[in-house]
């Protein structure tokens, strides 16, 4: 189950000249339509004001009060655009958008007024203090340079990306991560790191005898002339790990610490009185257990939130995960960002096995087996999943309902 995001955002806030520079740009639209009637009549008044003149420069009625409307109807529109999709004009073009924290999504018309209106009330500060409200991103210790009118509505401002934009026009993304993963391969101590695909170590021969490695030496060098690639078999010996990402900044390390995973209590002497008073009953000839439902053909996984997922063969986990080839995306919601963007990862196996594998999160996941045993997974180490365990990652929880069955498939000839 693909979610697509409510934008094509990266995970990178604006920096402090991009949205300067947006503002800047709303500013001279509205003087270019309008608004520089008005300002030059103004500045014109205040000036006979302070010289004394009674006789101010009169502007023609029809260009002042066309000017004004047309100012006006300008400044709506922009408001109305920020609140909606995010963006101005100014916004559009130099490539931020303005976004709810939690869901990446457009703020409203509302939550853009509030926001300027602090902007605005700074002003009130020896004239000079909306100059201080829109320079305190600089202040922020989270790197996510949000200010205190960001603050005020719980918003921040990020970064268009064009890559992630291109792939949802379904152009060039796809081409492009697959040259990106064959210069990787090629190039002499690559790593899975320098593609957005999964790394798929290949599999051992059948025979591993010398004759039989240098006869298939040439054809593994002949080149793919098929236009889609076979799907790649998981080698039966573990777990395929999919790409890691490299390690951004907040917001993942302005989370709270891996949760304590505490052992049950021991008893220091014998078994507790209720266990020694208790005697097994009888068996019961009018109790018919319920027959054991058929082996789903994936791993079958219900989220907390209501949810239940079939993973074929590899899912990523998380607040925001990249998408990438054969990788199937699972984004969670949550407010109190205890998740990682992407924070573990589901993998299923040719022998029926299913794992999971921490993904270097900053709350870590917990695994409890369903003989209430506990598993802190350990960053990039697979842990066996059964039927009935409770993965923990966060705040949020999954429960395993069913494990997939074998694949068939012919038997290997000697």
């Amino acid at each position: 189950m693909t979610v697509r995001p409510a934008t094509d955002l990266d995970d990178r806030p604006a920096g402090l000249g991009r949205r300067f520079l947006a503002v800047l740009v709303d500013q001279v639209v509205v003087l270019l339509l309008g608004g520089g009637v008005v300002l030059a009549t103004a500045l014109r008044a205040v000036a006979a004001v302070r010289d004394g003149v009674d006789q101010v420069p009169v502007v023609p009625a029809p260009l002042l009060v066309a000017g004004t409307l047309l100012a006006l109807a300008v400044t709506v529109a922009q408001w109305l655009a920020h609140g909606r999709y995010g963006w101005t004009l100014g916004r559009r073009l130099l490539g931020v958008r303005t976004v709810d924290v939690h869901s990446r999504r457009p703020i409203g018309p509302g939550r853009v007024l509030v926001r300027g209106l602090v902007v605005a009330a700074g002003a009130l500060v020896l004239a000079v203090g909306h100059l201080v409200v829109l320079l305190s991103p600089l202040l922020d210790r989270t790197g996510r340079r949000r200010g205190w009118h960001d603050r005020a509505v719980d918003a921040e401002v990020l970064r268009v990306s064009a890559t992630r934009a291109t792939g949802a026009r379904g152009t060039t993304a796809a081409p492009v991560r697959r040259a990106a993963a064959r210069a990787g391969s090629g190039r002499a101590g690559g790593s899975p790191e320098a593609s957005d695909e999964p790394f798929r170590p290949p599999a051992p021969p059948a025979d591993a005898s010398p004759a039989a490695g240098a006869a298939a030496r040439p054809a593994a060098a002949a080149p793919v002339t098929s236009a889609t690639p076979p799907p790649p078999a998981t080698p039966a010996g573990g777990l395929v790990l999919a790409p890691l990402h490299p390690q951004r900044a907040a917001p993942d390390l302005d989370t709270r610490a891996i949760p304590v995973v505490r052992a049950a209590p021991t008893l220091a002497f014998g078994l507790a009185p209720e266990l020694e008073l208790t005697r097994p009953a009888a068996p019961r000839a009018d109790v018919v257990p319920e027959p054991r439902a058929a082996t789903s053909p994936g791993l079958r996984v219900a989220l907390d939130d209501g949810r239940v997922l079939t993973v074929e063969r590899l899912a990523l986990v998380g607040r925001n995960p990249s998408p990438g080839a054969e990788v199937q995306v699972v984004r969670v919601v949550d407010p109190t960002r205890s998740v990682s963007k992407t924070h573990l990862q589901l993998a299923v196996d040719g022998a029926g096995g299913s794992w999971v594998v921490d993904r270097g999160s900053t709350n870590g996941t917990v695994v409890t087996l369903p003989d209430g045993g506990q598993v802190v997974c350990r960053v990039d180490h697979p842990v066996r999943l059964r039927e009935g365990a409770v993965v923990v990652f966060g705040d949020r929880s999954l429960r395993v309902v069913a494990m997939p069955a074998p694949r068939s498939g012919p038997a290997p000839t000697r």
